[in-house]
């Protein structure tokens, strides 16, 4: 019965603790919503450098979930691409994808660090830093 009564004190004790450990860690879902825009320099298979100003403009969200475009210039004419994602289950990725390629990386206040991998002809892979904007 003493043994009984030790467990029982030790269960309720370790109750809190427990319902704290498991309750969420995950932080709060960051507004995405806006425009966000940077400059990135990519590889191309002629084996030269190019620059490009890049901005994703993130229109819809729904929680994790993202909807958008992006725009960036190739050989002097401008682009654009619709653009579908979601965050990490912690909030602290995200990821964006559109035909042909996709944006990977970490999510600050107001600033994204991408990577971009491109696995159409011509492929290519950046790393880029956009900042929201106005």
């Amino acid at each position: 019965m003493k043994t009984r009564r030790i467990i029982a004190a030790a269960v309720l004790c370790a109750a809190p603790l427990t319902i704290a450990a498991c309750g969420s860690s995950d932080s709060a879902v960051p507004n995405l919503k806006g425009t966000w825009s940077g400059t990135y320099e990519y590889p191309t298979p002629g084996k030269t450098i190019e620059k490009s100003p890049l901005r994703i403009e993130i229109t819809k969200q729904e929680g994790s979930l993202l909807w958008g475009t992006e725009s960036w210039t190739n050989n002097g004419q401008s682009q654009t691409a619709d653009v579908l994602g979601s965050l990490s289950s912690d909030n602290s990725s995200v990821i964006l994808s559109s035909v042909g390629g996709f944006f990977s990386g970490n999510v600050g206040d107001n600033s994204m660090r991408l990577r971009f991998v491109r696995t159409e002809d011509p492929p290519t892979a950046f790393v880029v830093t956009v900042t929201r904007g106005n």
